[in-house]
């Protein structure tokens, strides 16, 4: 079905009926809080394709932090503090201290400009290198100084440093899709505490509005923000927190939907295990389907001990154990505790009415062009762009899906697939995001009709924008020791 600017429902008049369905312009898109509160605003900002929030005036606090409140403190230096590891000492033996000095060559003898372009202090080594519970044959050291490799390369491929400050420009559409609550939670012992409730999470949304790859880098805006929570806690508690707990609940989940997911797990699992080594301490699977309890003690044997140590799996009975570890004020009444955690459900999102917000906004902001695009054919859209600069996309076909991307070909680095290839169903959800580049580039946007069940022509509608922003001071080692006071 083809749209033009003309003919988009306009939110405002949306009729009674559907004013009453709990839609994304009435509802907090960002990360749900215990405590934290914001509203919606009507998306007018010349930069953002999809909606923005206000956030409270005042600087974010530990336990009040959300994530337009997140970047305003990020884009002011004045409210961000370094926080020294060295002031923070760990017991370690004999053993393990040779193994992170061994690690520290090893990483040099690869690279000697590494550990000046990330964090380098004990703390962070250490948790690379026992990522591997003793195992049989000792610390593996040069596993560790290649993991430490991959993850600085990767952190500088990604502009990962400054993730927090610039999210990824799918993460309202991640946020809607799968609820979670990822700050204001802590353990007993002040470890902060990350809930997934996937059996919420809208599966044809999920598969149908993000690729693995967005999926992936939203994932890493959650473990960047658990990171900071760390180095919060750190402050605040007088002792080093580098962990993480994770409770992931399964409750509405089927074999089948477990399936589907299996590639977007697949990419965040290596995310975790290799650009995010030993963050996370333990893992509280419940609800789990009995229809997978077959398949946990069939592999079970098979399982590395460190990761038996970390996976606690609970069909039922599962609240004494998440009693017993965080305290009552911080667990979700849902779990037995007594705080409240108000989300948006996904599966009552009114989508249609989302969509045809998406549509507006980019007619409102864009110079919104039509291109016929012949079967087996691509087409391509080339911005060159200022260090500095957000680049903001809408697309949508009136046929079949496409397949999309978006690459950055920069004067002084190897070109980065910002977006990868992915078949984008923009038949049936207009497409709508943005890219960040901190270095001067050339961006090209590649559309290609594979063809498919469809015309062996259909019409590509697109818009794009840039606009300037403020290129970040990069921490290079600090890496997640910048604090808001």
């Amino acid at each position: 079905m083809k749209h033009t600017c003309s003919d988009i429902q306009d939110p405002e008049k949306i009729s009674p009926k559907n004013k009453s369905m709990k839609s994304p312009s009435h509802q907090n898109l960002a990360r749900p809080s215990i405590s934290t509160q914001t509203k919606f605003i009507p998306p007018t900002s010349p930069g953002s394709p999809e909606p923005f929030l206000e956030s409270p005036s005042k600087p974010p606090t530990l336990e009040k932090v959300d994530r337009a409140g997140l970047e305003r403190a990020y884009s002011e230096e004045k409210q961000l503090v370094t926080l020294d590891p060295r002031k923070y000492e760990v017991e370690r033996d004999s053993e393990e201290k040779k193994c992170i000095e061994d690690t520290r060559r090893l990483i040099q003898k690869r690279d000697k400009t590494l550990l000046s372009r990330y964090r380098s202090d004990d703390h962070k080594i250490s948790r690379i290198v026992m990522r591997e519970i003793r195992p049989k044959n000792g610390f593996d050291c040069e596993k560790a100084a290649r993991f430490y490799q991959e993850t600085v390369k990767w952190r500088e491929r990604y502009n990962c440093e400054h993730t927090l400050r610039y999210p990824p420009g799918k993460l309202n559409v991640y946020n809607m899709c799968v609820p979670e609550l990822n700050y204001g939670c802590f353990d007993k012992e002040g470890i902060p505490v990350i809930f997934i409730r996937i059996g919420f999470s809208s599966g044809k949304q999920c598969f149908g509005r993000l690729s693995t790859q967005e999926w992936a880098m939203c994932h890493a805006y959650d473990l960047e923000m658990m990171e900071l929570m760390c180095r919060q806690q750190s402050k605040k508690m007088g002792k080093w927190v580098d962990k993480i707990r994770a409770v992931v609940d399964f409750e509405g989940v089927s074999i089948f939907a477990i399936r589907d997911a299996l590639s977007y797990a697949k990419r965040s699992a290596h995310m975790d295990t290799t650009y995010y080594t030993g963050l996370m301490l333990s893992t509280y699977l419940i609800n789990v389907p009995s229809s997978l309890s077959w398949a946990t003690a069939l592999f079970w044997p098979f399982i590395s001990a460190g990761v038996k140590r970390k996976v606690k799996i609970f069909t039922t009975g599962y609240e004494s154990a998440l009693k017993e570890l965080i305290p009552e004020e911080y667990l979700p009444k849902k779990y037995g505790g007594k705080a409240e955690w108000k989300y948006p459900e996904p599966n009552s999102i009114d989508w249609k009415a989302y969509d045809a917000e998406i549509r507006r906004v980019a007619c409102k902001t864009m110079e919104i062009k039509n291109v016929p695009i012949k079967t087996g054919k691509e087409f391509n859209v080339k911005v060159n762009v200022e260090a500095g600069t957000t680049l903001s996309y809408f697309f949508e076909t009136d046929s079949t899906s496409i397949i999309f991307e978006c690459v950055a070909n920069y004067k002084k680095r190897d070109s980065v697939a910002l977006i990868e290839k992915w078949t984008r169903k923009s038949h049936l959800y207009p497409e709508s995001s943005c890219v960040h580049l901190y270095e001067e580039a050339e961006v090209i946007l590649r559309w290609t009709n594979h063809g498919g069940w469809g015309s062996r022509k259909q019409n590509l509608r697109y818009g794009v924008k840039t606009r300037r922003i403020k290129i970040p001071r990069s921490d290079g080692a600090l890496g997640h020791l910048r604090l808001i006071q």
